[in-house]
């Protein structure tokens, strides 16, 4: 029967011979992206609420540093506030650093699903050699104008020398 039935589907196997055009539905992909979008604005909006926080908490401590107190016991209360204080503008700082790690990711894979990935690593890229090379460029400047005023320098004191000589009046 298996035998049969394989002959069978084997030579009437009929070969899809269809010119029809195919559409791709990508309704998937766009329903992705749209996710991957609306989870980077709540990021954003996060991101935002937490430095607002982070300033707050440090506008308080900017405060608390600079307020006088000379009670033994507002002293004490001051350190124990300090503290807490630090603890919080830590605990913030490191919500801030986990949301945007979390937001280049989402980024990351948006730009994989667009297609833009590569491009747009490449422009990085490039923007950080010409970052780099403006940066050096800038200091051999600085340090080539730093050793050319040391080698004139006997130069210069040879002018000063001559111009205070020729207007001392006797």
């Amino acid at each position: 029967m298996l035998r049969a039935n394989f002959f069978f589907n084997f030579f009437k196997y009929k070969q899809n011979i269809s010119h029809e055009i195919i559409k791709y539905n990508t309704n998937q992909n766009f329903s992705l992206q749209d996710q991957i979008k609306t989870k980077i604005i709540a990021i954003d909006q996060n991101i935002s609420e937490t430095s607002k926080a982070l300033v707050e908490a440090q506008i308080v401590k900017l405060r608390s540093t600079f307020s006088k107190s000379n009670n033994f016991i507002e002293q004490f209360g001051k350190n124990v506030y300090k503290a807490k204080l630090e603890d919080s503008i830590s605990w913030h700082q490191k919500q801030l650093k986990d949301l945007y790690l979390r937001r280049r990711e989402l980024e990351i894979n948006l730009e994989k699903l667009k297609g833009v990935f590569w491009l747009n690593r490449f422009k990085r890229l490039l923007r950080t050699i010409l970052i780099g090379f403006f940066i050096i460029l800038s200091l051999l400047i600085f340090f080539s104008g730093f050793m050319i005023m040391i080698y004139l320098m006997p130069l210069i004191i040879l002018i000063f020398l001559v111009y205070f000589i020729s207007t001392k009046k006797y």
